[in-house]
């Protein structure tokens, strides 16, 4: 990008949007845009706040390049603000549970899959009609190993229990990707205007589900301890856990998808995009000292 220019970003206080606003601050200004209070926006002197559909600083009303972070089904309802707003190009993350977890036995799942494939076609049809540039990433497991709801849900598990159940062998392949690296890749698709519309993102490595729970306790220096499940007891041990209000997010899926191949090849991401993401990294640095900035 040969000059600076000002981003809007909704769900600019997301896992993602932590790592991102750092990153387009250092470029221009930025429009951050979230329904959550003040106190948990970090302060950085090229960001500007305010409420999705509300009227921005007036230096700010017309903006052509858009992140949405945001969960992918909320998009639509922001779209005539975007449209007033200026919007011709559109970066979003949606996900890649829309895919794997289209066939789940879990009711609640499929109906997460086809909320996001819905959300998918209603922004693609939007626009074409508007004939904006869209661009959809689906990221597998997002994760900063500290704050996500993916490896540090694993971790403050083990912390609580000194142990997490693993359904049968867990060998399932996993390909976690840094919020960071989502972030980067986010904003790559906001330079280069690609001409695909949906990229799979994935981390830059692939390893069994069990390996991901040990080294995610070894990086937060707890001890590894897991305890193999059948599948019938785990999903008696998940509907209890559910219902006890122990891991609300436990399911019949989730227990056999532990032994699934989950991975996802991002090539084109790194052909197109220039996506060069890491190797799984689940320590607990504050994110504050991986960015490097404040305001």
């Amino acid at each position: 990008m040969s000059e600076p220019r000002t981003v809007g970003v909704l769900g600019a206080t997301s896992l993602v949007g932590r790592f991102l606003l750092p990153m387009l601050a250092r470029r221009g200004r930025v429009l951050a845009c979230s329904r959550r209070n003040d106190s948990s926006r970090p302060p950085f002197d090229q960001v500007s706040w305010c409420r999705p559909g509300s009227e921005p600083p007036a230096e700010m009303r017309r903006i052509p390049n858009w992140i949405t972070l945001c969960p992918i089904w909320s998009v639509p309802e922001h779209l005539d603000w975007l449209e007033r707003m200026g919007a011709e190009n559109l970066v979003v993350l949606s996900s890649m549970s829309a895919v794997v977890k289209a066939t789940s036995p879990d009711a609640f799942e499929r109906r997460l899959a086809k909320r996001l494939t819905d959300a998918e076609i209603t922004l693609a049809t939007w626009a074409d009609r508007q004939k904006e540039k869209l661009t959809i990433l689906r990221p597998t497991m997002i994760y900063d190993g500290t704050t996500d709801g993916n490896v540090a849900r694993i971790v403050s598990w083990v912390r609580r229990c000194g142990w997490f159940p693993l359904c049968g062998e867990a060998t399932g392949l996993r390909q976690p990707v840094h919020a960071a690296d989502v972030a980067a890749v986010s904003l790559a698709a906001l330079d280069r205007l690609p001409t695909r519309r949906c990229y799979p993102i994935s981390g830059g490595e692939a390893l069994p589900f069990c390996e991901l729970v040990v080294r995610s306790c070894r990086a937060h220096s707890l001890s590894p301890r897991t305890v193999s499940l059948p599948a019938w007891a785990w999903n008696a041990a998940a509907a209890t856990a559910r219902v006890l209000g122990i891991a609300r997010g436990a399911s019949v899926g989730m227990g056999l998808r532990m032994n699934d191949d989950l991975s996802c090849d991002h090539a084109e991401a790194a052909a197109e995009l220039n996506f060069k993401p890491r190797a799984f990294a689940p320590g607990s640095r504050r994110i504050d000292a991986m960015m490097g900035m404040r305001g």
